[in-house]
């Protein structure tokens, strides 16, 4: 296990990588490293494989649908700003849904088909409400953003990132994932 995950570090360029059972696994235990509890919201798209939205109720939280965007199949940057505007408040450093009272905790853009999502909208819509982001990158393994002359794998971008080794996936296992992250 240990020099698989090296090895995924040394190809992705990750500082850490952390082998899980499935990628499912891998998307609701790094939502829950970052904080996302009972009975709070994550913003995801409606376009993805089931894992994604499962992961949240997996911690009993409610998947936010957020529309998609042409180019890349995800999450658009642009309808998550229209929303967050319309629905969210920041109170005590975090951010609510004023239709629900819910807290909205996480943010998780997918990069359909390997396509890299629209992260660097995404990314300062991110920093300006202090919500953090989950890539679910579980297709997008080889996959790369050109972001600020630099190469950055996807799953990279975000708090952390989560890569599928299904049986449908570039690299199967089987079944199996890993987290990737550089935040130690």
């Amino acid at each position: 296990g240990e020099e698989f995950e090296e090895k995924i570090c040394l190809y992705t360029g990750a500082k850490h990588s952390i082998l899980v059972n499935n990628g499912t696994s891998g998307l609701r235990l790094a939502l829950h490293i970052i904080g996302v509890e009972k009975n709070e919201e994550v913003l995801i798209t409606p376009f993805s494989f089931v894992a994604t939205a499962n992961a949240i109720s997996h911690l009993g939280a409610i998947p936010h649908f957020i529309d998609i965007e042409e180019d890349s199949l995800s999450m658009c940057p642009k309808a998550l700003e229209k929303r967050l505007n319309k629905i969210a408040f920041k109170k005590d450093g975090k951010v609510f849904n004023r239709n629900t009272g819910r807290r909205i905790s996480a943010l998780m853009p997918v990069h359909v088909f390997g396509i890299p999502s629209n992260l660097s909208g995404i990314l300062k819509i991110s920093k300006s409400w202090g919500v953090p982001i989950v890539e679910d990158a579980a297709e997008a393994l080889g996959s790369w953003f050109n972001f600020d002359k630099n190469k950055i794998h996807c799953g990279l971008m975000g708090d952390l990132g989560v890569i599928s080794f299904n049986g449908n996936k570039l690299i199967t296992t089987g079944g199996g994932g890993v987290i990737i992250t550089n935040n130690s």
